[in-house]
C-alpha cells in the first residue's frame, strides 16, 4: 500500500506537470501565432492603405488638374480678349508681326503676375516653333517649355493613337493652334499646358499659352494627407492589436493560475481516494481481525456449552438418572448447535456478499407464515434474556416475490439483535401494506443504538462500541438483501427505549 501511495504522488505531480507543460505550450504558440497574424495584417493594412492613398490622390488629382487647367484656359481666354479690345480700343495694330508679338509678350507679364502663375511660362506658338518665358521672372522659359514637351512626347510615344496621326506633341499643337485647347500631365513633377490663338478675337493669328510646371505641387498637400492618415490608421490598429496582446496575454496567465489550481485540487483528489482506501482498508483489516478474534470467541462458546451438556447428560445416562433431565440437556445441545449454526451461515453469507456469489431463489412468498416459522425455530433459541414476542401480521397481507430463505434470514439477524439488547422487554413483529409495498417493522424496548454507533450500524463487522458479543455482520447482511429485493431499510432509535427496524418489499405487479 505504501508503494500505491507513492505511486500516487508521483502521479499527481506528473499530472501537474503534463498540465503546466500544455499549458505553457498553448501559452506560446498562441503567442506566435497572434505575433505573426498581427505582422502580417500590419503589412496587409499598409499595403492596402497605400493603394487607397493612390488611390484617392488619383483620383482627387484629375479634379484639381481638371479645375486648374479649366482656370488656366479661362484666364488665357480673358488674357487675348482683353488684349484684342485694347488693341481696338487704341487703334494698336503694329504692322510688322515682330512688334505685335513683343507687345503681346509685353502685355503678359503683367496679365499674369500673380501667384496662381507663379511657375508658369508664358509661351508663342508659331511655325517657327515655340518661344516662351518665365512670367515670375523671364528666365529659362524655353528650357521648361522644352522639359515640358518633352515629357508629352513620352506619352505619345507610349500611346501613340493617343493624339491622332501626329508623330509629336508639338505636331499636334501646330495642328491645333488655331482652336482653345489644353492637355494635363500627371507623371513626374506634373505638366499644365493650354494655348488659344487671338484669330478668334483679331483679325491677327498668333497662337499663345500657359505651361504650367511642377504641376504636381498642388497633389502634395494632399498626398501628405493620405499618408498621415494611413500612417494614424497604422498606428491605431499598432495600439488595438497590442492592447488584445496584452488582454490575450493577461487572459492566458490568468488560465494558467486556475489551471494551476484545479490540477493541484484535482491531483490531491485523484490521490486522496487512494489515501483513503488505505486508511479504509487499515480500518477493515483491523475490524477483521477482531472479528475472527470475536468470532472464535463465539463459535467457542456454544461449543463448550455443548461439550458440558454432553458430558452431562452421558454421565447422567450412565448413573441412571431421570431421563427428563437428560432431554433437557438435549434441547440445549441442540439450541447451542443451532445458535453456532447461525454464526457460520452469516459467516458464509458475508463471504458470499463479498465475492458476489449471493444468488436471489425467488418464488410466491407468504410473509406471515415465513414469519411465524422463522419465530417457533428460532425465539426460543435466541431468547435468553427472558423477553416476550409480539405479532401483528394481518392474516390477508398480499403475497411477494422474494427468497424466503434469505428473509429469514433477515428476520433472525433482526430478532437475535433485538433480543440481544433487551431485557425482560417486549419483541414486536408487525407488517402492512404501504403504496405499492409491505411494510415490516421488529421493535423492541430494549437499550437503543446511541448517535454515535447509528451511522456505521450497516458496516461490516462493525458491533457498535458497546457491545461485547456478535459478529458484527447481521445488519450488513440483512441491508444486501432487503435492497437485492427492490426494497429499503433503515433504523430508529431512541437510547434507553428501544430501537425499531424497518424494510419494505415491492409487491407484484
Amino acid at each position: 500500500m505504501e508503494k500505491e501511495i507513492s505511486k500516487s504522488r508521483s502521479l499527481r505531480r506528473k499530472l501537474l506537470t503534463a498540465l503546466i507543460t500544455c499549458l505553457l505550450t498553448v501559452f506560446i504558440l498562441c503567442t506566435a501565432i497572434f505575433d505573426i497574424t498581427y505582422n502580417q495584417t500590419a503589412k496587409t493594412v499598409i499595403h492596402h492603405s497605400n493603394e487607397l492613398a493612390d488611390d484617392t490622390v488619383s483620383v482627387i488629382s484629375d479634379s484639381v488638374y481638371q479645375h486648374d487647367l479649366s482656370a488656366i484656359q479661362n484666364v488665357l481666354r480673358s488674357f487675348c480678349n482683353e488684349t484684342s479690345l485694347e488693341m481696338r480700343a487704341y487703334g494698336y495694330f503694329p504692322s510688322q508681326h515682330n512688334e505685335f508679338i513683343s507687345y503681346v509678350e509685353h502685355k503678359a507679364a503683367t496679365y499674369f503676375n500673380y501667384d496662381f502663375f507663379e511657375s508658369c511660362i508664358f509661351f508663342i506658338l508659331t511655325d517657327d516653333g515655340i518661344s516662351g518665358f518665365m512670367i515670375e521672372n523671364g528666365n529659362e522659359g524655353e528650357k521648361y517649355i522644352s522639359e515640358a514637351v518633352s515629357a508629352f512626347d513620352a506619352k505619345l510615344n507610349a500611346d501613340a493613337g493617343f493624339y491622332g496621326d501626329s508623330p509629336t506633341y508639338l505636331s499636334y499643337m501646330n495642328k491645333c493652334r488655331e482652336n482653345a485647347s489644353g492637355d494635363f500631365l500627371k507623371e513626374g513633377n506634373g505638366y499644365m499646358i493650354a494655348w488659344d490663338n487671338m484669330i478668334n478675337f483679331t483679325d491677327t493669328e498668333l497662337c499663345v499659352g500657359i505651361v504650367k510646371c511642377e504641376a504636381n505641387s498642388a497633389i502634395a498637400p494632399i498626398k501628405t494627407l493620405a499618408s498621415e492618415e494611413a500612417s494614424t490608421l497604422i498606428d491605431n490598429m499598432d495600439s488595438l492589436f497590442r492592447k488584445y496582446i496584452y488582454i490575450m496575454i493577461a487572459s492566458l496567465f490568468s488560465i494558467f493560475i486556475v489551471f494551476v489550481i484545479v490540477s493541484a485540487v484535482l491531483s490531491k483528489k485523484l490521490s486522496a481516494p487512494v489515501v483513503s482506501e488505505h486508511d479504509m482498508l487499515v480500518k477493515l483489516n483491523e475490524m477483521k481481525t477482531a472479528f475472527l478474534s470475536d468470532a472464535s470467541h463465539e463459535l467457542k462458546t456454544p461449543l463448550a456449552a455443548m461439550s458440558g451438556y454432553a458430558q452431562n447428560a452421558e454421565i447422567e445416562l450412565l448413573n441412571g438418572d431421570d431421563m427428563g433431565a437428560v432431554q433437557e440437556k438435549l434441547k440445549r445441545i441442540s439450541s447451542e448447535a443451532n445458535r453456532m449454526a447461525l454464526m457460520v451461515t452469516q459467516i458464509l453469507d458475508a463471504t458470499r456478499i463479498e465475492e458476489g456469489r449471493m444468488v436471489l431463489d425467488l418464488s410466491s412468498c407468504d410473509l406471515e407464515q415465513l414469519v411465524r416459522e422463522t419465530v417457533e425455530t428460532y425465539f426460543a433459541v435466541l431468547n435468553k434474556n427472558n423477553n416476550r414476542l409480539a405479532l401483528r401480521i394481518p392474516l390477508e397481507l398480499p403475497i411477494v416475490e422474494a427468497d424466503p430463505s434469505r428473509l429469514k434470514r433477515v428476520f433472525v439477524n433482526l430478532i437475535s439483535n433485538a433480543l440481544k439488547h433487551t431485557y425482560n422487554g417486549t419483541i414486536l413483529i408487525k407488517a402492512e401494506t404501504d403504496e405499492g409495498f409491505i411494510k415490516v417493522a421488529v421493535k423492541d424496548t430494549g437499550s437503543g443504538i446511541s448517535p454515535e454507533d447509528m451511522p456505521h450500524i450497516w458496516e461490516r463487522y462493525y458491533k457498535g462500541k458497546h457491545s461485547e458479543t456478535g459478529t458484527g455482520l447481521g445488519l450488513f447482511i440483512c441491508k444486501f438483501i432487503i435492497e437485492s429485493h427492490g426494497g429499503k431499510i433503515w433504523a430508529e432509535s431512541k437510547v434507553g427505549k428501544g430501537t425499531e427496524f424497518i424494510f419494505t418489499l415491492p409487491l407484484n405487479k
